[in-house]
């Protein structure tokens, strides 16, 4: 999921485009749909079509979207370069909620799965192009976003994902990417398990090799997977790859971290890796993961580069 400046007026400020999906028509009364317990038809899915809900203008990198459950008509969306919007009417129109003059680029939201009005905003985009800004730590809102609270992790520059215990509103997980530019000891796999007032560093790589995700197993939050990547980002390059590129497990609520190797898993030199876990079948966990083809060897010093990206599926355990 792909993730203007507060100095803008508003009207020209949101350059996001949202895409929904709106159904071309379903007959019966309100009641029945309601009440609906058997499978929808195929040829009924067929007649939904994507249609745009705005705005008119031409739209920039959007880095996460993240709603309520239904029936709420209430999500974000978090900008590359233009904060945080807010509807509550399924898109029909927006509002900008985050404005802080430090920072602009946004990594990822999250909500709280036991307080909805909790939201945490992880700054500082974690796509590496060569236009990206930083970001400035994280930040926590408790009233829905109206109003928001610095929580630390300036020098981290890239939030790839913010992760909140399914449980427990206090605990959460931040997969810190780095500097941009140039390598810094602040990157790394970050955890407080007192709602942001303190943070641990619970994985840390090198100065090179930051984390951009992270998830817990949906049926025991005990155990999570996060993923580290090794990259360079130059003014005109991207060095994707390293030996601290890998997926990473913890049976413990993240004390401890095992590498996960074999079983299927690339071997050969990684960059970056995505990873989501199935929440109807928790034994399921995808992993879309750059890598080199097995056959080929790295040369001394060099990232996977334009290696091969592979999708694997693989147990979650």
């Amino acid at each position: 999921m792909t993730r203007v400046a507060s100095r803008f007026p508003l009207a020209r400020a949101f350059h996001l485009s949202v895409a929904a999906l709106a159904a071309a028509a379903l007959a019966g009364p309100p009641a029945a749909t309601a009440q609906l317990t058997e499978q929808i038809p195929d040829d009924i899915w067929e007649t939904f079509r994507w249609r745009s809900i705005g705005p008119v203008n031409m739209g920039g990198r959007v880095t996460d979207v993240e709603g309520l459950p239904s029936p709420s008509k209430t999500f974000y969306v978090a900008a590359a370069a233009g904060g945080i919007w807010k509807t509550t009417n399924n898109g029909i129109t927006f509002r900008s909620i985050f404005s802080d003059p430090r920072v602009a680029s946004m990594g990822d939201i999250a909500i709280a799965p036991t307080d909805p009005s909790q939201i945490w905003a992880g700054t500082g985009e974690e796509d590496s192009r060569n236009s990206i800004s930083p970001g400035g730590g994280i930040f926590k809102s408790a009233d829905g976003g109206d109003s928001w609270e610095f929580k630390g992790l300036r020098e981290t520059q890239v939030i790839g994902r913010v992760v909140v215990h399914p449980l427990d509103p206090d605990i959460v997980f931040v997969a810190a990417l780095g500097h941009i530019w140039g390598s810094n000891p602040e990157r790394g796999l970050y955890r407080t398990t007192d709602g942001g007032d303190s943070w641990e560093l619970v994985k840390f790589i090198s100065d090179k090799a930051g984390f951009v995700d992270v998830a817990f197993r949906p049926d025991d939050p005990n155990t999570l997977f996060a993923a580290s990547w090794e990259r360079v980002r130059g003014p005109w390059f991207l060095n994707s790859g390293g030996p601290g590129s890998a997926l990473w497990k913890s049976g413990d609520g993240g004390n401890t971290w095992t590498e996960v190797t074999g079983n299927g898993f690339p071997t050969a030199m990684k960059g970056r890796i995505g990873i989501a876990i199935s929440e109807s079948d928790p034994d399921v966990m995808y992993a879309m993961v750059e890598a080199e083809e097995e056959e080929a060897e790295a040369g001394e010093g060099e990232g996977v580069g334009e290696g091969a990206e592979r999708g694997e599926a693989a147990e979650a355990g």
